[in-house]
């Protein structure tokens, strides 16, 4: 039998990674940072297109960028039919979209901000990504909040899992991987990690490692 790569591991090699991730800070969709690597974006569009979500739902907007390329290709893909919303501590000002929606949240206390009961009710399939302080308790009190809303056929995607790669895991307190670790641990069967989108282009070959979930 195979043995499986231990989790989170990645067949990129530390160099590759931290000399993209250079690109990748100075990348821009539209003029605005946006801050994804070419093969997150590929895989991302895979996802919106098998997905088509009617609902997006950012946590972490940055300047907006990535909820402007997220529009725009549901755009081409969906016929309209969906809206983002991009919710940040540091809320998008200059930005107006009428397909996307900027809003406040502390993903510190996700629950404080966000009524369950108005994301229940959201078309669906709702698409949820998690890109925001990157904080190993900050990813997982996200998580532990979407948890009670996310339903068959509805995705979850948490980024930059490979900060560990980049030497920065101690800083972030194990960082989005090991809120995954324990996410996963506590959530049981409810979540499949989606490998086809993870290992597209080999093991792991994205800053998303293990971060492409299904709810199943």
């Amino acid at each position: 039998m195979k043995k499986m790569p231990p989790f989170g591991h990645t067949a990129l090699p530390k160099d590759v990674i931290r000399g993209m991730q250079k690109g990748i800070m100075s990348w821009s969709y539209r003029g605005l940072p946006t801050w994804k690597c070419p093969m997150d974006l590929a895989i991302y569009s895979d996802i919106l297109w098998q997905v088509r979500p009617r609902t997006v739902i950012e946590f972490g907007s940055n300047r907006g960028g990535s909820a402007l390329w997220i529009a725009d290709q549901l755009t081409a893909f969906a016929n309209g039919d969906f809206h983002v919303y991009s919710l940040d501590i540091n809320p998008v000002k200059d930005l107006e979209d009428p397909r996307i929606s900027f809003g406040f949240c502390d993903v510190a206390e996700p629950g404080a901000h966000l009524g369950l009961a108005d994301l229940k009710a959201l078309p669906r399939p709702l698409l949820v990504i998690d890109d925001a302080s990157h904080m190993a308790e900050h990813v997982l009190a996200v998580l532990r909040f979407v948890d009670q809303v996310l339903e068959l056929g509805d995705y979850l995607i948490v980024e930059d899992g490979n900060l560990v790669e980049l030497g920065w895991e101690e800083e972030y307190h194990g960082g989005p991987l090991a809120a995954l670790r324990s996410f996963l641990a506590e959530t049981g069967d409810r979540y499949r990690i989606d490998r086809a989108r993870c290992d597209t282009y080999g093991h792991n070959v994205t800053w998303n490692p293990e971060g492409f979930l299904l709810r199943v």
